[in-house]
């Protein structure tokens, strides 16, 4: 039986999407995977209602069983981006934090350091979906605790970057599509390269994006999207942080070295590097018993208080180790995005006003190169200082100040 040749593609509106899934489901030696158009046009016209439920959920379900390609999860990224409204785009966002995972029992430590990032002047917008695994602790449910808004709106979001430098937006709201999915997926009992494709939107086209993973095989997958995406202009210049990350969560795993892929992507230049965070806790173990029964209220207690290990209202909740692993899990993580920031300054992608327009001398940091070892300690000394109104260490860091000191 021969396979379905590659199809001429029309408008959204006069499309018969009939003819993808007899592509994907002719039979064994027939079928084939979508091409990249392809799986951009099935999504938007889902989106648009042009592509009915039934021929999207089979499309997901033959897709899924085959296993999907690069190609067609990079489509589907690229057809939610153009479901994206406009003014999402517009947004002046310095790191896109995509949050879809949760935790099987630990609280979003993470928060903490898009809190203190945000503290520091560099703008961050965190987005997930807490209803896709509603088994999970999202970062959503936790935003309270920290005074994070959770915006639907990209006028909201913007008046929130503006006040606080940071913000949260439900994945449906970006994209409404994605919530029609997630029903499709919750009906099917299945998951699909939707999920997969969320996580990359990057929805504001901020220069720097970070991506996790927690299955073996998918930091490969993620790097081809975005080498996919950034060859074919859908991803605007900027870099790419891919790795895996404590229990499948945007957030680093201080109990391991964590290698993070960085792909660089710029005009008609595609550059593949990649960093380390060394282990944090070496041996570290008995951290998880109870972490299951904390409220989110911990992490505006963490955040308040200057001696943790000192504190009655903190140690009445936490064993030592809970907290020692809370603390090394945001040093980790804020180590990482701050060596990304490090790499962007040096690639000179991101305008140099766009982190702190106070405090970056073009001069210096044009030849600034951090060791890990050194983005663990400005870490750490910025988790120090985080009340400090005139001690900045980042800033310092950023005017070369902290580099000779150290």
């Amino acid at each position: 039986m021969p396979k379905i040749g590659e199809l001429t593609l029309t408008s959204v509106d006069e499309f018969d999407f009939r003819l993808l899934i007899k592509a994907l489901g002719k039979g064994e030696k027939g079928s084939r995977a979508l091409t990249f158009d392809e799986a951009c046009l099935l999504l938007e016209g889902f989106a648009k209602g042009k592509a009915t439920r039934a021929q999207m959920a089979s499309a997901m379900m033959l897709m899924r069983v085959r296993g999907e390609t690069t190609e067609e999860i990079s489509g589907m990224v690229a057809g939610l981006r153009r479901t994206v409204d406009k003014d999402w785009h517009s947004l002046e966002v310095d790191i896109d934090w995509p949050v879809y995972a949760g935790k099987r029992e630990q609280l979003p430590w993470l928060l903490l350091v898009a809190k203190l990032l945000a503290k520091q002047g560099v703008r961050v917008m965190l987005h997930g979906d807490s209803q896709a695994l509603p088994h999970r602790r999202h970062v959503e449910s936790c935003l309270a605790s920290l005074n994070i808004a959770c915006c639907t709106t990209p006028q909201m979001a913007k008046a929130a970057l503006h006040s606080d430098n940071i913000v949260y937006v439900c994945a449906g709201d970006l994209a409404p599509v994605l919530d029609e999915c997630r029903q499709l997926h919750q009906e099917l009992g299945l998951r699909s390269l939707i999920q997969t494709a969320a996580r990359c939107m990057n929805p504001t086209n901020a220069p720097i994006s970070l991506r996790s993973y927690f299955h073996p095989g998918l930091d490969t997958v993620h790097q081809g999207i975005c080498e996919i995406l950034f060859e074919k202009s859908e991803y605007h210049a900027g870099s790419v942080a891919i790795f895996k990350g404590l229990q499948g969560e945007t957030e680093c795993n201080p109990r391991v070295a964590t290698t993070i892929t960085v792909v660089n992507g710029q005009t008609d230049n595609i550059a593949v590097s990649s960093l380390s965070i060394p282990t944090l806790l070496e041996g570290f173990s008995g951290a998880k018993v109870g972490q299951a029964e904390l409220s989110s209220d911990i992490l505006a207690l963490l955040w308040r208080e200057k001696e943790p290990f000192s504190a009655d209202a903190l140690i009445s909740l936490m064993s030592r180790t809970m907290i020692e692993q809370a603390l090394s899990s945001m040093t980790a993580t804020l180590a990482a995005v701050l060596l990304l920031l490090n790499h962007k300054l040096n690639t000179a992608i991101i305008p140099q006003e766009s982190i702190s327009p106070e405090s970056i001398s073009h001069k210096s940091n044009s030849q600034k190169i951090m060791a890990a070892e050194q983005a663990v300690y400005l870490s750490q000394q910025c988790w120090a200082n985080r009340f400090s109104s005139t001690d900045n260490p980042l800033a310092k860091w950023l005017n070369e100040e902290w580099l000779c000191a150290v």
